[in-house]
């Protein structure tokens, strides 16, 4: 019978520890690697920048105009459904617009001068609206990493938002009752938090997620 060498088995025994530790040595350096990446500092300017970005473009703090200017509305339109006459009434009590005789024992609606200076084009894509103070970051409540390799950081952030120069019109209760969306956001500045997720390509950070809460 042949017989092993004891020498020989040492030997071998030796080698596949070395191996062994090896493998592990370099899991604990990439898994080192890994835990260094997702401790990387984050500029928190950079995240409120673009969150600011995404806000100003937004609309959250925006009505609709319920119809285009030069469209003939029955004269009692207040009571109207289609087009939505309470958010007329209300646009029209706090003078964003008003009414002009036309055909048919119609109206329509232009803007005034107060209108002109919170008309803003935005709202909705076929119909233009108002836009009350601008939106912005107040502080970040939460930085949360999602994902972190190279070239690649994806971020959930949480944050409260406030009005800069909010305008008079914005916290009015005949508004606030004909757009409870707008006004529920108005409302809540400064007390509920705003989530939105974020993504790093490696050339700036970008909105990739608006849901809100």
């Amino acid at each position: 019978m042949k017989q092993h060498h004891p020498l020989a088995s040492k030997s071998i025994s030796g080698s596949i520890c070395g191996l062994l530790c090896a493998v592990a040595a370099v899991g604990l350096v990439a898994c080192g690697k890994t835990d260094e990446t997702k401790q990387v500092a984050v500029d928190q300017h950079e995240l409120v920048d673009a969150v600011n970005g995404d806000l100003h473009t937004a609309e959250k703090n925006c009505v609709a105009m319920p119809v285009h200017f030069d469209e003939p509305v029955a004269k009692d339109y207040a009571k109207l459904q289609e087009p939505n006459g309470a958010q007329l009434d209300a646009l029209v009590k706090v003078g964003l617009i008003k009414t002009s005789p036309a055909d048919g024992g119609n109206v329509t609606f232009s803007l005034t001068d107060v209108g002109k200076e919170s008309y803003a084009g935005l709202a909705a894509a076929a119909m233009p609206g108002f836009c009350g103070g601008n939106v912005e970051v107040d502080k970040i409540t939460e930085d949360k990493v999602l994902e972190e390799r190279s070239n690649y950081r994806r971020h959930q952030v949480s944050y409260q938002y406030k009005f800069n120069t909010p305008a008079a019109w914005q916290t009015d209760a005949a508004v606030k009752a004909a757009f409870p969306k707008f006004a529920e956001f108005v409302d809540q500045a400064g007390k509920q938090a705003l989530q939105t997720q974020l993504l790093n390509r490696g050339q700036g950070w970008n909105v990739i997620d608006a849901n809100g809460r």
